[in-house]
């Protein structure tokens, strides 16, 4: 297959039902267009990218640096872009503001450790602040807001197909732990499926036509899938999608082939998992320059489209380039 791509208030935890929502809501920084490869974007200055699915290249990756040399952009466990072509990441005080060169300021100064971060619909961002246990939008100019609390020990927060949010793991008062969705006008969260005792939910991402959830885990190495209907409402059990990817999982990505890329502690490694279960290595290194995390660049300011950007904690928080030749399966994804 050849393709062308251009590039509030509180709330506690609720055990309950969700209600539908009838409208779909875009979560990317490109037009939703389900499997065609026009986004529209064509105002970005990126040029096309041709890639094949059945034949995609060797992943290269590169440390950045900034301009002559000096220090790149700075990340601790995750990043996200913005819409002026700037990588936003944390470096365990502040929220930062990066471009391609390295120019690097602080966005919200005093944030303390942050975790998982995405983009909203409205163009905010979602971070997760595990310390404080809650939910933060930050507005593009800096301005924060709680979305929800109760959250301590949550790592990994993903804006659905349907512009929920989804956040995990989420501790019960029981010893259960689950994956919350939570409403970010409202804050009002709920239980949205669970996996076993002896499997950590880490991260969540949904397959190009929203049929199933695929859920990154810390505990036996194991990728899982769960069925979900038209409202992302699971309808089975979690099952193995894919096993032996180490045993901690700290980032989860799609791809526009439907490809899943996970990054793996243990191993320090950076793995493909092909739409057949089966498990490729990309990048393996010694623990140092580990990449935490990963997210497709925007295509904006120098940002490759076909690239995933990884913040590396454990290498005074540098941000690595690793460039997959593919872009992110958002701007693919459908919700019916």
């Amino acid at each position: 297959m050849l393709v062308f791509f251009l590039a509030c208030e509180t709330a506690t935890l609720d055990i309950g039902g969700h209600d539908s929502h009838d409208s779909d809501v875009d979560t990317s920084d490109t037009s939703d267009t389900g499997d065609s490869a026009e986004t529209g974007d064509t105002d970005t200055g990126v040029p096309p990218i041709e890639f094949d699915c059945d034949a995609l290249p060797e992943a290269d990756d590169t440390e950045m640096t900034g301009d002559a040399g000096g220090p790149g952009p700075r990340a601790y466990h995750d990043v996200v872009f913005d819409d002026d072509g700037h990588l936003i990441g944390n470096d365990l005080s502040s929220l930062l503001s990066a471009t391609y060169e390295g120019g690097v300021t602080p966005m919200v100064p005093g944030t303390g450790m942050l975790q998982g971060m995405d983009r909203l619909p409205d163009g905010d961002l979602v971070v997760v602040d595990d310390t404080n246990g809650t939910l933060v939008r930050v507005s593009p100019e800096g301005a924060t807001s709680i979305i929800t609390t109760g959250m301590y020990g949550t790592y990994g927060v993903t804006t659905g197909p349907d512009g929920m949010l989804y956040a995990a793991p989420v501790y019960q008062g029981d010893g259960s732990v689950v994956i919350a969705r939570v409403d970010p006008e409202t804050g009002d969260t709920t239980e949205w499926a669970k996996l076993s005792r002896v499997h950590t939910p880490r991260i969540v991402v949904f397959n190009l036509d929203s049929t199933i959830a695929y859920v990154a885990t810390i505990g036996t190495g194991t990728v899982f899938q769960i069925p979900v209907d038209d409202n992302l409402d699971p309808t089975g059990q979690a099952e193995d999608y894919a096993t032996g990817i180490g045993s901690w999982m700290d980032g989860l990505g799609i791809d526009a082939c439907g490809n899943l890329y996970v990054a793996e502690y243990a191993s320090s490694g950076l793995y493909r998992v092909r739409t057949d279960s089966s498990v490729e290595s990309l990048v393996r290194k010694r623990p140092t320059p580990y990449g935490h995390g990963l997210e497709w660049g925007s295509g904006i300011g120098g940002w490759r489209t076909d690239a995933l950007y990884q913040p590396q904690p454990y290498d005074n928080n540098t941000v690595r380039e690793v460039v997959i030749g593919v872009p992110s399966g958002a701007a693919y994804r459908t919700w019916r």
